[in-house]
């Protein structure tokens, strides 16, 4: 084959094979898309503008000295920061430091840290359409491409908004992490600026508009009610679940929903008065299985945070649509808690053991609150429903995998296969909830 031909062909198959990447990441948010991106919660009234031509040069410059003379450890430290998508590194900081974190981790903090940095985002968003700007590599020869370009505006960094927006709300969660906090933050602006994608002003700008949507989301988070302590008692009745719960535990039921009307909009009708068939059903399970790995599976891993990092990835998802996405999904997740543990302090259903002292679930160890409907079944059916919206073509995989979480808490013996089915309904109305909010944003963006 001559080698023009060969040329051809090669060029015809980089660009079939965009077509197909393009295709499936457009297929995966569908429903919307970039330019309807509206924030959840808070936006900021100033509009920017780029420096003037004598100030560009100036950036130019230093940009180009900042990438002399760099590393393989450069290099690295670049890819740490700049892949994936914005909010991925800072969502894994966010669990390693609460994972340190001896005492009460406030339940509210991944959400309030997704939506800020989506709102962040967003703000970015609006003053990149105003302003279409080249990134550095691009305006001056001697500056390199050591990132991904993506194709729209470099004007403000989409990336330092998210890190700023993180560094604030974790900072406020964890304030005693606050100087490690800004040292990352540092070694991050440096990475970006590295990579010749971004002049200073553009990450500088960027930080600026995250740090001031996290402070609105910092306020908001003061009011949300995730720190209020129970002071009531446990009714002292056989029939009812008993136990000493822990003092935050009964308030989920009043944390300030993000989306739904009441804790109690989708409150399920009253558990069984009778559980005789659902016990004899965990016995003859007991009787035939002496573990589950499905059981140990769902109690021990975040099964769903991978799942969500998994299908962005897959789907190479650009930033503001792995935003959008995250934003979505620990909505998704904090308003089901709040449906859920409506329905648990609202019914104090009765666990299995409590039921039966002589049963020994295969957990061993049941959660220390009440069981009616099933927390982890409440939120998977929350998830299934965002994560089949976000990406409609592995729909049945979701909902395939949130029976499979309510099946894991039926075979590890801590609930009764009614507090499991209940809470997969219950949690998919919260998904649609959640959906429609999101949506009546970008209805909102789209009204003439």
């Amino acid at each position: 084959m001559p080698i023009s031909s060969r040329r051809i062909n090669r060029s015809l198959l980089n660009i079939l094979s965009l077509i197909v990447l393009l295709v499936s990441t457009i297929s995966a948010m569908a429903q919307v898309e970039i330019k309807d991106f509206e924030p959840f919660k808070f936006h900021l009234e100033e509009t920017l503008a780029p420096v003037n031509a004598t100030e560009l040069e100036e950036e130019i410059v230093k940009v180009i000295e900042l990438q002399e003379g760099v590393s393989a450890a450069d290099i690295r430290e670049m890819n740490y920061w700049n892949a994936s998508y914005p909010s991925y590194r800072w969502h894994q900081i966010m669990m390693e430091i609460s994972r340190a974190h001896k005492g009460h981790k406030n339940g509210g903090r991944v959400v309030i840290l997704h939506l800020a940095i989506y709102d962040a985002l967003a703000e970015v968003w609006k003053n990149k359409q105003r302003h279409q700007m080249a990134a550095p590599f691009r305006q001056n020869a001697n500056i390199r491409k050591l990132g991904r370009e993506r194709d729209y505006s470099s004007f403000i960094c989409e990336w330092s908004a998210a890190a700023s927006a993180a560094h604030q709300v974790i900072g406020y969660y964890f304030p005693d992490r606050r100087p490690y906090l800004d040292s990352l933050l540092a070694q991050f602006k440096d990475a970006r600026l590295r990579t010749g994608l971004q002049f200073p002003s553009d990450i500088e700008r960027g930080a600026v508009i995250g740090e001031q949507i996290a402070n609105e989301y910092i306020e908001y988070a003061k009011t949300d009610r995730t720190e209020r302590i129970w002071e009531g008692q446990v009714p002292s009745l056989d029939s009812l679940w008993t136990g000493t719960p822990s003092k935050w535990d009964p308030m989920k039921r009043q944390w300030r929903p993000l989306t739904l009307l009441s804790p109690d909009q989708f409150r399920p009708a009253p558990p069984p008065s009778d559980w005789t068939a659902d016990m004899e059903e965990l016995r003859r399970f007991n009787a035939a299985n002496k573990t589950s790995e499905i059981a140990w599976k769902w109690k021990s891993a975040p099964v769903w945070d991978n799942l969500l990092e998994r299908k962005i990835l897959a789907y190479d998802l650009g930033p503001f649509e792995a935003a959008f996405a995250t934003a979505l999904f620990h909505t998704a997740r904090f308003d089901g808690i709040v449906a859920a543990w409506d329905g648990k302090y609202h019914y104090w259903g009765i666990r299995p053991f409590q039921y039966d002292p002589t049963f020994q679930p295969i957990l061993v160890k049941t959660p220390n609150f009440p069981g009616y409907p099933a927390g982890h079944t409440t939120v998977a059916g929350s998830l299934a429903t965002a994560l089949s919206f976000l990406f409609p073509q592995d729909e049945q995989f979701f909902h395939k995998t949130a029976k499979e979480c309510s099946e894991s808490r039926f075979e590890g013996g801590v609930h009764f296969r009614t507090d499991n089915e209940v809470g997969l309904v219950v949690g998919s109305r919260v998904g649609e909830q959640v959906i429609k909010a999101f949506l009546e944003k970008v209805t909102q963006n789209k009204r003439p």
